[in-house]
């Protein structure tokens, strides 16, 4: 049904019309839309916020393998050098890449004083927040 105005013109459709549907008319009334798109908007916003994570989390694994990488090559450096002439402690601090790492050597067993423990710490600022990661052996 039209509404018409004083002079009896047709201006439009009734409010009957735009919210509600009769038996056998096609298309989608405007509830019908509205709801569709909040549904719709809630599943790409989850979606969106599913990528976000992973994406986050990605970056975070990446920190961890660099940081293992450090302490690896820590360790190994450490290996080529002669460690039982070292003073048991922290050794000099290095920063790499914004990763900072330290190594520990210490005389673990007294009666093996040629038996040394080195312990590569390596300290970094994550996504999550300040990080760090440890790897040790002894030589």
């Amino acid at each position: 049904m039209k509404v018409s105005n004083s002079n009896g013109k047709k201006i439009g459709d009734s409010m009957e019309q735009v919210f509600y549907r009769k038996r056998g008319e096609g298309g989608f009334t405007l509830v019908e839309v509205v709801i569709a798109s909040i549904i719709l908007a809630i599943v790409v916003t989850g979606i969106a916020f599913f990528f976000m994570r992973i994406i986050g989390m990605s970056d975070q694994m990446d920190d961890q393998t660099r940081a293992l990488e450090l302490c690896r090559d820590g360790i190994e450096k450490m290996r080529t050098e002669d460690v039982t002439t070292l003073p048991d402690g922290w050794q000099t601090a290095e920063t790499v890449e914004g990763f900072t790492r330290n190594i520990w050597i210490d005389t673990p067993y007294s009666e093996y004083p040629e038996a040394k423990l080195v312990m590569c710490r390596v300290y970094w600022n994550g996504i999550e927040g300040p990080d760090s990661l440890d790897l040790s052996t002894i030589f």
